[in-house]
């Protein structure tokens, strides 16, 4: 009985001591670090923390974003989901008429880590839009395009071929009146017509690209980036009660 009390307080003390040690070692200094580098074509998804309206949005207003998913290098945590990224619009116009859509590039130039904030080069790919079920891919230069209103543009056609006929009919009724012939009354109609298709897409506008916040932006690094993280080591006070449960 009494060797057992005397091995219990031994264990206690020694756990005391580490405890102390940890503590000690907490204010010689930060923990040491190495570095890890994410090579170029590496890809990544992020969550987008602001929305984007190529309608309303100006080069180099500020997109932030966060990390969905961990980045590995060779089998090491590099980038814990969560990882604050921050970018910028370089390239933004907004859809015109003439079904001239919008087009939009981002770029991201910063990631914030547990150790402060590093350099790094991505462009976004994509953007998964989940709110209008759609994706919106970049080229080979980052620029993705809003495309084209389909079902605006066949509606403004329809509008502008009943504008067209309703010229047509007037024209067929002043070409007769005129004495014109029913070959030239009818030319005079079907040029009503054409009119008001072509006004109809010319008076359609492309699409603008809107983004909500909570949208998936794809990227990829451009250049390596080189990055420091801490240093993964056992924790000493985990180790040193694990030699006290030994002694029992």
């Amino acid at each position: 009985m009494a060797l057992t009390i005397a091995r219990r307080t031994v264990v206690a003390a020694l756990i005391v001591a580490s405890l102390q040690q940890v503590l000690l070692a907490g204010n010689e200094g930060p923990r040491p670090v190495r570095e890890a580098t994410i090579p170029p074509e590496t890809k990544a998804r992020l969550a987008l923390q602001s929305r984007i309206n190529s309608k309303l949005s100006e080069v180099d207003d500020v997109v932030t974003a966060t990390l969905a998913e961990p980045i590995y290098v060779d089998g090491e945590l590099v980038l814990p989901r969560g990882t604050e990224f921050h970018g910028r619009i370089v390239n933004v116009a907004h859809a015109k008429r003439v079904q001239r859509s919008s087009h939009l590039s981002i770029s991201f130039e910063r990631v914030v880590t547990p150790l402060g904030t590093a350099p790094i080069s991505a462009q976004v790919t994509a953007i998964d839009d989940w709110d209008n079920e759609q994706t919106i891919k970049a080229d080979g230069q980052g620029k993705m395009k809003g495309g084209h209103r389909s079902e605006k543009t066949v509606d403004n056609m329809r509008k502008g071929t009943s504008l067209g006929l309703g010229v047509g009919i007037v024209g067929l009724v002043l070409g007769g009146a005129a004495g014109s012939s029913g070959r030239q009354a009818l030319g005079i109609g079907g040029l009503g017509m054409a009119a008001g298709m072509i006004g109809g897409i010319v008076l359609t506008k492309g699409s603008d690209i809107r983004v909500s916040e909570g949208s998936i932006l794809r990227i990829k690094f451009l250049k390596a980036a080189t990055l420091p993280i801490p240093q993964q080591s056992e924790p000493f006070a985990s180790r040193a009660i694990e030699r006290s449960k030994a002694c029992l």
